[in-house]
């Protein structure tokens, strides 16, 4: 799994057009701020290991939220992070346990919907723990 986190002032986005696995979105549009903005790709290796994964990125995401002081973060479905993709049915399971998992840590948490091309407008904040790349 492959993250980039960038900590946003505000982050907006509008779904445009479904894909072959898009799930039922949610509102249209979606505008956050204070927003730890997670891109994430779900990749073929990740599979095998979604509970580990779960639990190494909701470790690694409170230490990152504590840091920056954020209590607001959004899981964004990136498949543009990697060419080894998983599946997306085990993907979009992943990301609702994800969420759910996340949401016992008092941390407000969205997703954005899967499967779904959306614009989005991100305003980074620009401190030195604003932008972060993470590997699981």
């Amino acid at each position: 799994m492959r993250v980039l986190q960038i900590h946003c002032t505000s982050f907006s986005y509008t779904i445009r057009k479904s894909t072959s696995v898009a799930e039922s979105p949610e509102p249209n549009c979606e505008k956050l701020q204070n927003v730890l903005v997670c891109f994430i790709c779900f990749e073929k290796k990740d599979e095998e290991r979604v509970a580990h994964l779960v639990e190494k990125f909701v470790e690694s995401l409170c230490k990152d939220v504590s840091r920056i002081k954020s209590e607001r973060i959004l899981l964004y479905p990136h498949a543009h992070l990697s060419k080894e993709l998983g599946s997306p049915t085990i993907a979009k399971a992943f990301f609702n346990k994800l969420k759910q998992r996340l949401s016992v840590e008092n941390i407000m948490v969205h997703k954005s919907p899967f499967g779904w091309y959306k614009t989005f407008q991100l305003e980074c904040i620009g401190h030195p723990l604003a932008e972060a790349y993470r590997e699981f």
